[in-house]
């Protein structure tokens, strides 16, 4: 049940980040997930991860960004979910807050969401729950945002993630569990 995020680099920086251009996606390479900016502590899981560094520039200010996929799929349980970090290594570069709504519809533009509940801070993160079909079967899933290393008006690092479950939601809330973040 893994699901490939096209145009996820392009759709996560364009507008996060004022001024800038967006990475492409195509741009995405593999990557040992031990060297990714998340860690995932689960034994019965499969773990893709993959990484974009791309030049950034708004006016004056230049320098780079990092994006950081890692996609953790499971049979046992059966869940799947893809985190997305954002790290802009440049001074007077910054992303602005925007909303956990916002931001997931511009990042997963290929989920068709029903019933969105945003529920506030769930360990550590902006959640909310949703449904939608995956893969042609109706899931139960968690949208998930977490923003860090404040700067200025704005932040240098950004987490977006969703994970769905066709059997429960609750297999996605185990797997947010055993997920290191930057800001744990």
């Amino acid at each position: 049940m893994k699901v490939r995020l096209a145009g996820i680099a392009a759709a996560l920086l364009a507008g996060a980040i004022i001024a800038a251009p967006a990475a492409r996606s195509d741009d995405m390479d593999a990557i040992d997930c031990s060297s990714s900016s998340f860690a995932f502590s689960g034994d019965s899981y499969n773990l893709d991860c993959e990484r974009s560094s791309d030049t950034v520039r708004a006016g004056e200010s230049s320098g780079s960004t990092q994006i950081d996929v890692m996609t953790i799929s499971g049979e046992e349980p059966r869940m799947f979910m893809t985190v997305v970090g954002v790290y802009v290594r440049a001074t007077r570069l910054y992303m602005e807050y925007r909303g956990l709504r916002q931001n997931f519809t511009e990042a997963f533009t290929h989920i068709e969401v029903q019933d969105w509940n945003g529920i506030g801070n769930k360990g550590g993160y902006d959640s909310a729950e949703f449904t939608a079909v995956i893969s042609g079967l109706p899931s139960s899933c968690v949208a998930i945002q977490r923003y860090t290393n404040a700067a200025w008006t704005g932040f240098k690092r950004r987490m977006i993630g969703m994970g769905c479950s066709p059997v429960d939601r609750a297999h996605v809330y185990d797997a947010i569990a055993k997920l290191h973040a930057p800001g744990d």
